[in-house]
């Protein structure tokens, strides 16, 4: 501001922001920071369930393999287990299902369908995974 210019010309010219200015800004800075945490929950949450499903998938797969490296074809009906699992730090209920289809003398088609269901607290819906061994 010019020192020659009247009073009240003067008053008129400001530099800053008044309350009501401050407390709009605050305000939708605040709303913005809610929705943004709310955000952030959200997404550490989906992040810990896909964490936890992917471990799942992991102890299946383990089961699957184990079970298809089996050096025997007629032990794989004992391998039908239902075993509760630790890992990082949860447990995890892991049920092999082994189903025997055909395999009498007069069938033409003799393999098992083997079902590894891995289940948790924290999974809405279990992991499975199926394979098909053939008779060797």
């Amino acid at each position: 501001m010019r020192p020659d210019m009247p009073l009240n010309v003067r008053r008129g010219m400001r530099s800053g922001m008044t309350l009501i200015e401050t407390l709009i800004a605050v305000a939708i800075l605040g709303t913005a920071l809610i929705g943004l945490g709310d955000f952030m929950g959200h997404f550490a949450h989906a992040t810990k369930v896909s964490a936890l499903q992917q471990r799942a998938l992991d102890l299946a797969s383990d089961r699957i393999d184990a079970i298809k490296h089996s050096p025997d074809y007629t032990t794989i009906d004992t391998m039908a287990t239902t075993e509760t699992i630790t890992a990082d730090s949860a447990s995890y209920q892991r049920q092999t299902l082994v189903r025997h289809i055909g395999g009498g003398a007069m069938d033409t088609l003799d393999y098992r369908v083997v079902t590894v269901a891995v289940t948790m607290p924290g999974i809405a819906a279990p992991v499975r995974k199926t394979t098909i061994i053939a008779s060797f």
